[in-house]
């Protein structure tokens, strides 16, 4: 009984290759639905320098990142995610492998409780990611802060009928459109692990 299945799958080969015969190339069958544009994500990025700013009295420091697939039809229609690792700060306050999503509060002492804010500012085109302490306390900023941004396309507000699935992500894999619209929609309940092996793009 072992032996009979392999020679039925040998039966139907043979059957299966004696039927066809090499022709003209048929004509091509009609355009299938308009999918949803690949979700994006940069690699890390780690500023060098940072520009100083003033805004109402407030200096703080600020890095332009250019993001050409940041276009207007993804602010409106899409998310995009800034994520930062604050490596520059003492492990005590930013453990060396923590990663959360911009804007980022952190309140600590160094002489005076002090709260830092980091935000992650998207415009067509590019990332600005400013700094500023509540105390005008820093003069400079450490160089070895790290930031990474993902981009959903299509995400915000869509309905099914709107997304088609079977979303590819630039590593090849194929994600499905309801996935795609919960992540958009509630990012900010995820953490950052959680966003990566839903949308499963590198860490």
């Amino acid at each position: 009984m072992k032996a009979f299945f392999p020679c039925v799958g040998a039966a139907i080969l043979i059957l299966s290759t004696a039927s066809c015969k090499k022709g003209d190339t048929g004509p091509a069958g009609p355009a299938g639905p308009t999918g949803t544009a690949n979700v994006i994500y940069s690699d890390w990025f780690q500023p060098a320098t940072y520009t100083k700013d003033t805004v109402f009295g407030i200096w703080g420091f600020n890095y332009l990142q250019p993001a050409p697939k940041i276009t207007q039809n993804v602010l409106d229609s899409g998310s995009v995610i800034v994520y930062g690792k604050l490596t520059g700060y003492n492990p005590q306050i930013w453990p060396a492998n923590q990663v959360a999503a911009l804007p980022i509060n952190l309140t600590y002492v160094s002489g005076s409780t002090m709260t830092d804010t980091w935000s992650g500012l998207v415009s067509p085109g590019q990332v600005k990611i400013r700094f500023v302490n509540d105390k005008n306390y820093w003069t400079s900023i450490a160089n070895t802060h790290r930031f990474r941004y993902i981009i959903i396309p299509g995400g915000k507000s869509v309905t099914a009928s709107a997304t088609a699935p079977g979303m590819v992500t630039r590593s090849g894999n194929i994600l499905d459109a309801g996935m795609l619209r919960d992540i958009a929609n509630n990012w900010t309940h995820m953490s950052y692990e959680e966003v990566c092996n839903k949308l499963k793009i590198p860490q």
